[in-house]
């Protein structure tokens, strides 16, 4: 097999860094009370939405549950392992998204190819290359590790324009194989007349041994991961309904419409994965335009009453998976939390789930110290059976913001960006009492460290964490950057040791 060492240097002197950038998009959307469950209104009990009746945050070097780590041992220091330029762009844009873990594997999506390291070294184990660029991936992976991406059907030589998202392929992540390849299924004449229009892909699911892709207003199909057969697709009835997505992991969920889609009738479905027949069901409310799921088990969902890909989450409701029945009504305030949905089911960033409660970042408000520089977020939870707010909250400290990058059992692991000057940590925040433990600190005085992280533009799903290491993804090139700042980073790698 092939192998490339590591890459551990500085970029060009002539980059400018980018600034870390906010957390994610603020929720917006009107307090509206639906439903039969439980309903509270998240503008009490922890809650601290902005500074003006918040308690000011503690010194962390004092510690407390500002992010210090008073009364446990100085946490290990990380540093670069190693890291790989991103491609040469040669237009505005190019897609590059999409990364997974196994126990020895960490592979990254590159410019119609995807690479495979040794998670110990960082030397290139594998290299499985594509006709095309991907145009959707998923974190999610089967038991035995085999992952699924979607990507365009024209062949292009560059960067330059893309094609319509209609190839499936499914891959070992450890191995780099891939096990199969196919369309998708045709839904009838483009509108030119020039061929077969497939159904186009906006995002996918795995759950068991399924993948299920949602194609918006077209519907959905699947597909049995092991052997590629098609299991569902698209398929017309009397009461025009069609699934707008899916959401996957340890369950797998859809958002079904029926009737007029500008005015749907809305269901969250559970699935057996094996045949897409409904588990259970849960009817949506009429005051929705759009349903997101925010965690598949437990099951979570959001509620979007305005229209497009920029309608806010404004209500949350708790389901039980097993019935379909309502068990809490969580109500959003305007512009409060850090819930950032675009169109598709299952694409929400922010909220995590697991232990019986929701876990929300708020949006960026102002320092409690006026004299502090930029803005701060914290995290806050409440109970997924009766929606009332748990006590407590995880203050990222003035001028530091929280970025959740997964449920850990019943505790959420973040990464928290540094304040102006300072360290910016891995940290582990109790399910229970919502105390942060710092897990790895990243060095302020490192130079190649400092380089690296303002290369990314940090979003949830571009962080992943495991076995003391760090992984940042990039997930888009762009030449005008890069003619600017110079090249930058495709991932970086950061952890204690080799």
């Amino acid at each position: 097999m092939p192998t490339t060492p590591p890459t551990n240097v500085a970029p060009p002197a002539a980059r400018r860094a980018r600034q870390w950038p906010g957390v994610v998009a603020i929720i917006a959307g009107s307090a509206l009370v639906l439903g039969c469950g439980s309903t509270w209104y998240l503008t009490s009990g922890g809650d601290s939405g902005s500074s003006s009746n918040s308690k000011p945050a503690a010194d962390a070097s004092k510690g407390g549950n500002d992010g210090g780590h008073a009364g446990q041992a100085a946490p290990p220091a990380a540093k670069m392992l190693f890291n790989q330029f991103a491609p040469k762009a040669s237009s505005d844009g190019g897609r590059v998204n999409g990364e997974w873990l196994t126990d020895k594997v960490y592979a990254k999506t590159g410019f119609k190819e995807i690479t495979g390291y040794d998670r110990a070294s960082g030397a290139q184990l594998w290299k499985l290359p594509l006709p095309t660029q991907v145009c959707f991936t998923t974190l999610q992976s089967t038991a035995d590790g085999v992952t699924v991406i979607a990507y365009d059907d024209e062949k292009r030589p560059t960067f330059e324009g893309v094609g319509d998202c209609t190839n499936i392929a499914a891959f070992n992540i450890t191995t780099g194989k891939m096990l199969w390849h196919t369309s998708t299924p045709v839904l009838g004449v483009s509108a030119d007349g020039n061929g077969d229009r497939k159904l186009w892909v906006d995002e996918i699911a795995i759950s068991g041994g399924t993948a299920a892709v949602g194609g918006g207003p077209d519907g959905g199909a699947a597909w049995d991961i092991a052997t590629g057969k098609l299991l569902w697709k698209p398929t017309a009835n009397a009461d025009n309904c069609q699934d707008d997505g899916y959401a996957g992991g340890p369950a797998l969920v859809a958002v079904r419409r029926c009737g007029d889609y500008s005015k749907p009738s809305l269901s969250v479905q559970t699935l057996d994965p094996a045949t897409g027949q409904p588990l259970s069901t849960y009817k949506v409310s009429s005051a929705f335009r759009d349903m997101h799921v925010l965690s598949s088990k437990p099951l979570v969902v959001g509620g979007s009453p305005g229209e497009g890909s920029g309608a806010k989450v404004s209500d949350i409701y708790s389901i039980d998976e097993k019935t379909g029945k309502e068990l809490a009504h969580i109500t959003i305030p305007d512009e409060k939390y850090a819930i950032d949905c675009k169109k598709e089911v299952g694409t929400c960033l922010g909220p995590l789930a697991g232990g019986g409660k929701l876990f929300l970042p708020t949006a960026d408000h102002d320092n409690a110290s006026p004299d502090a520089p930029g803005h701060t977020n914290e995290f806050v939870a409440f109970d997924l059976n009766t929606g009332k707010p748990a006590p407590g909250r995880a203050d990222a400290g003035d001028g530091r913001k929280l970025f959740p990058i997964r449920m850990d059992g019943n505790n959420v692991i973040a990464l928290r960006t540094p304040p102006y000057e300072g360290h910016s940590a891995v940290i582990s925040i109790d399910g229970t009492t919502l105390k942060q433990t710092v897990l790895m600190e990243l060095p302020k005085d490192d130079k190649v460290l400092n380089l690296v992280l303002p290369s990314f533009g940090i979003r949830t799903d571009d962080l992943l964490f495991d076995k003391g290491r760090l992984y940042i993804g990039d997930r888009l090139t762009n030449k005008a950057s890069d003619e600017i700042e110079g090249p930058h980073y495709l991932f970086a790698v950061l952890g204690t040791s080799y």
